[in-house]
């Protein structure tokens, strides 16, 4: 005869009071790793503790979590001694820990370094073979899972900056054990038959270090670095880190932020060119205002250089006519002297050349006259008259009445 059915509730009720009264479920010890920690905001402690073949959900309350010597992490080696209770609502079962020991880096962390030293030492980290991603792009390819957040968002961001920007996406599992291959033969793919490609964004939406784990194989670390494409890694959240950030030409803290990155925001751009445009403007009236001051400083250089130099010959002039005012032969006349003229006009000034008898023209300040020669005193003559005069010695006191008609 079946037994009468129970609901749900009843179920969880009853499991939950044989977990409570078994002896070893009550308090057991588990060693294991870490993963998927979150730090509530009311201060307890939520993480999977897991294996090579399991997990389990454990509860650390606030308590407990304040008096750790260490903040909880993933990744972390640790000894819990606990109780197994169930969660009668959601019918799962929970590790409620009592106390917690960590025990070193788990095998993940290890896994980790290991990859992340071997790698770097083969320069698949070095910067100077990152390469550059293009301004512009006109179309880029996306490896991901074609159903997980991470894809929508992207979609949701490169569409409205851009809608210029072709999309292909490469669907690929992005956890668990066939995800590492899947992804580094979508990047092999899209650079033998999609070359013309000109941005890859590799990446997932964020998890736990168990899920993001494909991010960290060898296989896709290499399949990005070969890659003749640049490369923009995605994987998880800004405090996630993996070996694939490190491989690709550039990091991007999550699948949006990736978008964001390869895909300029034509709006922007707009905006920015009419910042430029109005800063050329300013600069070219700047410019040309500049230029026109210069113009006008010259044009006030010049004219003042030309005024100075007008001035000065003004000067020049001034001085020589008063030269020619002060060497004119009429305001020497006016002190006394007369020019002596012959009838052809010329002008006389040597004595030898006059004729006894001649007919001459003197002018004076004022006017002219006509004179006859009566005599010619000759330089030697007025020397030897000089020395004739009475009173000098050696000479006669008179003259003779021939040089007295001829007076």
């Amino acid at each position: 005869m079946p037994l009468k059915p129970i609901s749900v509730s009843q179920l969880n009720e009853y499991i939950s009071r044989v977990l409570v009264t078994d002896p070893l479920l009550g308090n057991v010890t588990v060693k294991g790793e870490t993963s998927g920690v979150k730090y509530h905001q009311s201060g307890h402690v939520y993480f999977s503790l897991v294996d090579a073949r399991a997990r389990v959900n454990c509860f650390l309350n606030r308590e407990l979590a304040a008096d750790l010597r260490f903040r909880v992490a993933d990744g972390m080696e640790v000894t819990i001694v606990g109780s197994v209770s169930v969660y009668q609502k959601g019918g799962s079962y929970s590790l409620y820990v009592r106390s917690l020991e960590t025990e070193g880096a788990g095998s993940l962390q290890l896994a980790f370094e290991e990859m992340k030293q071997k790698l770097s030492a083969e320069g698949l980290f070095d910067p100077a073979k990152k390469k550059p991603l293009p301004f512009f792009p006109d179309h880029i390819g996306i490896v991901t899972s074609e159903t997980g957040a991470a894809i929508r968002d992207m979609m949701k961001n490169i569409k409205p900056r851009n809608n210029h920007v072709s999309v292909t996406v490469f669907p690929v599992l992005v956890q668990g054990d066939a995800a590492a291959g899947q992804i580094a033969r979508a990047i092999r793919t899209a650079n033998e038959k999609f070359p013309y490609l000109d941005v890859l964004i590799v990446g997932r939406g964020g998890g736990s270090p168990e899920d993001l784990w494909a991010f960290n194989e060898e296989v896709v670390a290499r399949a990005i670095y070969g890659s003749e494409i640049p490369v923009i890694s995605a994987v998880g959240h800004e405090i996630d880190f993996t070996i694939s950030d490190m491989a690709a030409d550039v990091r991007a803290e999550t699948p949006t932020k990736a978008a964001v990155i390869a895909v300029p925001d034509l709006d922007q751009l707009e905006e920015e060119l009419e910042k430029r445009r109005s800063l050329i403007e300013r600069q070219l009236d700047n410019g040309v205002m500049f230029q026109e001051l210069r113009i006008d400083n010259l044009i006030r250089s010049m004219r003042s250089a030309l005024e100075n130099r007008i001035d000065r010959r003004q000067k020049d002039v001034e001085k020589l006519r008063m030269q020619l005012e002060l060497n004119d032969p009429r305001k020497i006349l006016e002190n006394g002297y007369s020019i002596l003229e012959d009838e052809a006009g010329r002008v006389m000034t040597d004595a030898g050349e006059l004729q006894a008898g001649g007919i001459y023209r003197v002018r004076l300040a004022r006017g002219s006259a006509e004179m006859k020669a009566l005599r010619i005193d000759l330089p030697e003559a007025l020397e030897q008259a000089a020395e004739a005069a009475p009173g000098s010695a050696g000479q006669p006191e008179s003259r003779s009445e021939q040089e007295r008609n001829n007076e």
